[in-house]
């Protein structure tokens, strides 16, 4: 079946002035950043030099991000959903928070020690920590944008806890699960989660049943596969490389969105 390539929807490749319109954007991995043309939420994408094996951002970018320079300096919110290094690190986190003192924080609880040890205040009230287990749901109010927060799990016997946000920029909903596994991940039994923009790890285009699990679960109108590794990976090289996981993933189902590339965007308006 076809999927929706990056030359269908309207890309937007980073620049010097970062058009500020409303848009979804890839950072790297897992990472990415929603922004309404006013402000903007980042997700699992500040990481700096990330964990062997998965891509991350440029230097340049990284600098921007963390020093919240360039469009980031109107980030409002900061999501991770867990505390491995391919989506969070701890000081990466704080040095935006320096910058940029009116941006928020949600972090799962088990990042609190993480914060705490780069010297983040314990006072600091810009945090919320999330304790959600696999099966919870939190709605937050008083954030910059409509959040929505699920407990999520991160594989059978996993000890880390993983959390999922679904929010609203620009009109659009979007949620990014984190590294959601399995078909026992805690969206238990109930009515669709409905989304414009699922971001999804790629290992659930792995199996038909999974594909159609996740139909069962969402009322989805585009899914962006992401969280690829390198394609000098052991895992990528393992399923024949990342053109071969790529090609299979994009061949699953008609509504996919290929945002794979270091701020490659699609318009939200």
């Amino acid at each position: 079946m076809k999927y929706f390539c990056v030359g269908f929807i309207l890309l937007v490749m980073a620049n010097s002035s970062y058009a500020q319109n409303a848009k979804l954007c890839h950072i790297a991995g897992m990472g990415f950043y929603a922004t309404d043309g006013k402000q903007g939420v980042l997700m699992d994408a500040l990481f700096s030099d990330g964990m062997d094996g998965d891509p991350i951002a440029s230097q340049e970018l990284n600098v921007a991000l963390e020093g919240a320079n360039g469009e980031f300096k109107d980030v409002s919110l900061i999501f991770a959903s867990h505390i491995h290094e391919d989506h969070m690190k701890a000081k990466p986190i704080l040095r935006h928070m320096k910058a940029n003192k009116k941006t928020s924080v949600i972090l799962p609880e088990q990042a609190r020690l993480l914060m705490l040890a780069a010297g983040v205040a314990s006072s600091d009230g810009r945090i919320i920590y999330s304790s959600l287990k696999p099966g919870e749901i939190q709605k937050l109010n008083d954030q910059p944008f409509p959040v929505t927060l699920f407990g999520l799990s991160h594989g059978e016997g996993s000890q880390v806890d993983n959390i999922g946000i679904q929010v609203t920029v620009g009109g659009k909903t979007i949620m990014q699960v984190g590294d959601m596994y399995g078909i026992q991940n805690g969206l238990g039994e109930q009515k669709k989660i409905s989304v414009d923009y699922l971001i999804l790890p790629f290992w659930y285009f792995n199996e038909p049943e999974r594909v159609d699990y996740i139909n069962s679960v969402f009322d989805v109108e585009y899914i962006i596969p992401a969280h690829f590794s390198l394609n000098t990976s052991e895992w990528m090289l393992a399923q024949g490389g990342i053109d071969a996981v790529k090609k299979r993933d994009f061949s699953t189902t008609s509504n996919l969105v290929q945002l794979d590339q270091e701020m490659m965007c699609l318009s939200l308006d």
